[in-house]
């Protein structure tokens, strides 16, 4: 593993790879959609030119080659290798060919990350079931889509993990149960106090729509996989007056290594 070295898989506008420069971290950002390689082209050329920074136009696949790729002509941030998940809610998409590659042809030829981000619209599947022990990033985060990526982080020996609201990446009000009216009241207005901080507020720490801290830096206890699933499914399966989650809010997994 390379202690200064992060993956972010699906750059997209390049916020995270800045963030993660920022902190003195060299990266390795790839990104499928060919205009978001170009601008993170132009955006991080002194990087690029220092060796900081690697973009590799490429989708993260299950296979070497070509592959069909999705792009969301509205919000590109939804493009993806499946064209239901990038057409969703009906919005017009277009097709064209990417290279694709394996995760673990980059592990090999940049080096295994101290950090790995995937956000790349349900193709996470495929860098999480090519992750190989012993040679695994210390820490993971992916969006949470699946119960399925919690337990292939737990099958490739992960033993601590969180469920990060990506909303809150810059509130600072307690995380409240949903199992009681008062603070699920409470919840709501605090949701809406942070959808104005992050719409509206200046010098925040974290840009809306990043993936925000990792690590021993993101919010909250590390938990049990029992505890992280707890709260997902009863998300997932619409039970808005159990766990902690908030039905209106995205999420992300995070896994450390045991």
């Amino acid at each position: 593993m390379v202690d200064d070295l992060i993956f972010d898989i699906g750059m997209h506008s390049g916020d995270d790879t800045e963030q993660y420069l920022a902190q003195g971290f060299r990266v390795v950002a790839v990104e499928a959609n060919p205009a978001l390689v170009t601008a993170g082209k132009e955006r991080f050329e002194e990087a690029i030119s220092l060796g900081r920074l690697a973009i590799e136009d490429c989708a993260i696949f299950n296979r070497e080659g070509k592959t069909e790729f999705w792009l969301n002509v509205e919000r590109d941030e939804w493009s993806a290798l499946d064209r239901e998940v990038a057409g969703r809610q009906g919005i017009k998409c277009r097709k064209i060919e990417v290279r694709c590659t394996r995760l673990s042809t980059l592990f090999e030829k940049y080096g295994v990350p101290f950090f790995l981000k995937s956000d790349i619209e349900r193709g996470d599947r495929y860098a999480l079931e090519d992750l190989n022990p012993p040679n695994l990033p210390r820490y993971v985060a992916v969006e949470a889509h699946e119960l399925d990526y919690l337990l292939l982080l737990w099958n490739c020996g992960y033993r601590n993990f969180k469920i990060i609201d990506q909303m809150r990446l810059n509130s600072t009000f307690p995380t409240l149960s949903n199992e009681h009216v008062y603070s699920r009241l409470l919840k709501r207005a605090f949701w809406y106090v942070d959808r104005a901080k992050n719409k509206f507020g200046r010098n925040l720490m974290y840009k809306p729509g990043s993936s925000g801290p990792f690590g021993e830096k993101s919010r909250g206890p590390w938990l049990s996989l029992e505890d992280v699933a707890y709260d997902f499914l009863h998300l997932r399966n619409g039970y808005k007056k159990r766990g902690t989650l908030d039905p209106l809010s995205w999420f992300d997994f995070h896994a450390k290594l045991g």
